[in-house]
């Protein structure tokens, strides 16, 4: 009998990947342009790759979350979320339709599943929860960027929408590895479990193994 823990076990788990998309990521991209350090997204983008690979391997679902902003989003308190009301501001990372947009250096696979999101949260205004319902998920494992923004706000949601939740610690960046830390400690603190890829991996190749033995 398989002695793999309950939130990582594939029979019910998750992996979720949060923002990795160009404008994130990419040195071209439109927030590396204006000066954020991506370095940490460019090294940690392998590492998620193996971990999404062990995922489909393992048969858990791997969920990608994509941002898109465009006309329909763009409220002018999402806008002026730094500044006074009345502003005029525009927003410049992941246009809808853009090559910011697209994702980078992962892609979904034919039937997996992308749910586009429009603010930090992949809960907020999004179909995600459904999502995870009619596949009976119970556990989510969170990877992407920027872990102290998107990433951790949607972990958050996803412990109020009373799911279990991890961060994948070493699939997660952002760019400020202060920032990083301070979110590991507080998720790991406060909101659920933080855990490293290869730990996962070694898990469900044991699990696959256990499980051909079985057959």
């Amino acid at each position: 009998m398989s002695e793999i823990p309950f939130r990582y076990d594939p029979a019910h788990t998750a992996l979720i990947v949060v923002d990795v998309q160009n404008d994130f990521c990419s040195p071209d991209g439109s927030l590396g342009k204006i000066g954020n350090d991506v370095s940490a997204a460019v090294s940690m983008v392998p590492r998620l790759q193996k971990l999404i690979d062990a995922a489909r391997a393992a048969q858990l679902p791997v969920i990608f979350i994509q941002t898109l902003h465009d006309k329909t989003n763009d409220s002018p308190q999402w806008l002026n979320r730094h500044g006074e009301p009345g502003k005029k501001r525009s927003s410049i990372t992941c246009r809808t339709g853009s090559w910011g947009a697209d994702f980078y250096e992962v892609a979904p696979q034919p039937d997996e599943i992308v749910v586009n999101k429009y603010r930090y949260s992949a809960f907020a205004g999004t179909n995600l929860q459904i999502v995870l319902k009619t596949l009976g998920v119970e556990s989510l494992l969170f990877t992407g960027v920027a872990t102290e923004v998107c990433v951790e706000s949607s972990l958050r949601d996803g412990l109020f929408a009373e799911y279990y939740v991890s961060l994948v610690e070493d699939c997660a960046a952002s760019y400020d590895t202060d920032a990083h830390a301070a979110s590991v400690r507080g998720v790991e603190r406060n909101f659920g479990t933080v855990v490293a890829s290869h730990y996962l991996e070694r898990l469900w190749a044991s699990e696959a193994a256990l499980a051909g033995a079985a057959a």
